[in-house]
């Protein structure tokens, strides 16, 4: 095993370091001319008269370099020499082999068991000076190069490589001594849009906050790595009840949760933790790894700023959600998913104004996929853009196909991902498909939901000002389910604002549920936004909106989500 495991969570310190050098020599008066030229290069100093106590000092004090003498009493240089280098967190410690031996079986002997030098006395004491200096130089800069190949260059953290070390070593220890440990996998909440709106720079000075954090919170028995962009991770033992792995996160997600102060702009973060323990939930490295990271998603699943155990579930519904997305990238290459549309109702004309687009996946061996089962996927990769895209295009082409035969509608609506809003590129791409489709802008209802505008306020005010200022009108889906404030009503460029069925579902007979409903009616109104009302089943809630003027509505009362030529039919019979 690599012997870095002494190295300290972070060795970037502004303190200068006096290196401290043991002396190991049965002669008091040479001892004593040795410390006098480590005194002069500022060095610190301890000695030992035998090889014995030389390494009971060296077990103690972990020093920079040794001078030993190779003949001594009870413990000679050479037993001393490698029972010291046996020693944890003495390994690598030079040891200056000093000497009036001169023969080359003592100078073989020296160097086989871990001797870094050997001089021979009497001493050239120039040449000591500045072979000991020398030695120490070359060991600094390997300390240096060693802690920039296993430690992260922002936090200064334990990378991946030292971090994959100490589990094996922690593992080691479980199955020499028995119990368990825990791996507790952080990824924060968030991040991306600090580093979108403030800044890379800010990102980086979040990310050393965190670590800080964690180091300030955390014993310094655990072990705590980055292992890449928000990703952290730790390793907590020595603990005998898995309740207290709970109480330890817990502390971290209050921590991690405190706001923080970036390119001055309060922050909140938050995050979300994964948990996977030793032995039950991985034998190795990676089994582990692998399994805190699905616990992690399904915290973020559960609404972030929380944690989760791993169970097996949770590695079946990974590999289900994994074959999902490779056959979703089969499914746009062999053109397998449909549109499906559910009418708008003008509730003043009980007619057909509009409809909103809906995508389905017509899987060869399932036949039609629930969106349920694979938006949530498209929604994690890039897949989604790619969807959104082709579904534009798709219905573009099909409004432009009932114009063509004297078919009217007002708008189709159109469900847009909240990645359009992240990742840019969404103008471009409805200009130049309602180009190409040869249909007015206003024709076009793009609806977002209400958390999409949380995650990217600023960019998304931007975007959506750009499509307004084309002619394409924006509506605001799921309005009332608690992510947005009633502020966005005003700040951003909304035409429609759409109310959420769990609220229908209850009027008339819920009285909250019903107050709620006029209320938003009554603010659409005062700001001239049209209100839509989603899920309308039953005759009640249809009368229920016609009595607080809602203009519009969709539902099963009318019609559930058809296929384009049984709308088209609708649409042939309301005119």
């Amino acid at each position: 095993m690599n012997d870095f495991s002494d190295d300290v969570q972070s060795e970037s310190s502004d303190t200068k370091h006096v290196p401290l050098i043991l002396i190991a020599d049965d002669d008091p008066s040479l001892r004593l001319l040795i410390k006098h030229v480590m005194y002069q290069c500022d060095f610190q100093v301890i000695e030992a008269d035998n090889g014995l106590q030389a390494l009971e000092l060296a077990a103690h004090h972990k020093p920079d370099l040794i001078i030993m003498d190779a003949v001594m009493p009870e413990m000679d240089g050479f037993q001393a020499t490698q029972k010291i280098l046996e020693l944890e967190g003495c390994c690598e410690t030079p040891v200056l082999m000093a000497t009036s031996l001169d023969d080359d079986h003592s100078v073989e002997r020296a160097f086989l068991v871990g001797a870094s030098d050997y001089v021979t006395k009497p001493f050239n004491w120039s040449v000591l000076k500045h072979r000991i200096k020398r030695i120490l130089s070359a060991v600094e800069v390997e300390r240096k190069i060693r802690h920039i190949a296993y430690h992260d260059s922002l936090t200064g953290l334990p990378n991946r490589i030292l971090f994959t070390d100490r589990i094996a070593q922690a593992i080691n220890r479980v199955q020499r001594e028995g119990g368990f440990f825990a791996l507790l996998y952080i990824d924060i909440d968030h991040f991306k849009v600090v580093n979108d709106s403030i800044g890379h720079a800010a990102g980086d000075n979040l990310l050393n906050i965190v670590a800080t954090r964690l180091k300030e919170l955390l014993r310094k028995s655990d072990t705590i790595s980055r292992l890449g962009g928000d990703e952290f991770a730790v390793i907590i033992e020595g603990i005998e009840q898995v309740e207290k792995i709970t109480t330890v996160a817990r502390n971290i997600l209050d921590v991690l949760q405190q706001p923080v102060q970036v390119s001055n702009k309060n922050v909140n973060v938050g995050a979300s933790i994964g948990v996977a323990m030793y032995p039950q939930d991985g034998t190795n490295f990676g089994s582990l790894l692998k399994n805190a990271d699905t616990a992690m998603y399904r915290a973020k699943d559960c609404g972030r700023n929380t944690f989760r155990f791993y169970a097996q579930e949770m590695s079946e519904k990974a590999m289900r959600r994994l074959d999902i997305e490779n056959q979703l990238i089969s499914a746009l290459e062999r053109d397998e998913f449909t549109l499906f549309y559910q009418p708008k109702i003008d509730l003043s004309t009980q007619k057909i104004s509009g409809a909103e687009v809906l995508v389905r996946w017509n899987q060869p061996q399932q036949g039609l996929v629930a969106p349920c089962v694979f938006i949530p996927v498209a929604e994690e990769t890039d897949l989604i853009i790619k969807l959104d895209q082709w579904v534009l295009k798709q219905a573009c082409e099909q409004l432009k196909c009932w114009q063509n035969k004297g078919l009217s509608l007002d708008n189709i609506s159109i469900n847009i991902s909240s990645r359009h809003l992240k990742e840019g590129g969404l103008l471009e791409y409805c200009q130049r498909i309602i180009a190409e489709a040869e249909i007015a802008p206003e024709f076009i209802e793009v609806e977002l939901t209400e958390s999409a505008l949380v995650d990217n306020s600023e960019k998304a005010r931007t975007i959506l000002s750009q499509l307004k200022q084309l002619g394409i009108r924006i509506a605001l889906d799921d309005f009332g389910t608690g992510y947005a404030s009633m502020s966005y009503l005003k700040e951003f460029p909304f035409d429609t604002v759409k109310i959420d069925r769990s609220f229908i579902s209850g009027v008339p007979h819920d009285e909250e549920d019903s107050a709620i409903i006029r209320a938003m009616i009554q603010l659409a109104q005062a700001l001239r936004l049209n209100m839509v009302a989603e899920g309308v089943e039953v005759q009640q809630q249809l009368e229920y909106l016609v009595s607080c003027e809602c203009q519009y509505a969709q539902g099963f009362f009318w019609s559930k989500p058809v296929p384009a030529d049984e709308f088209e039919k609708m649409l042939k019979a309301n005119s």
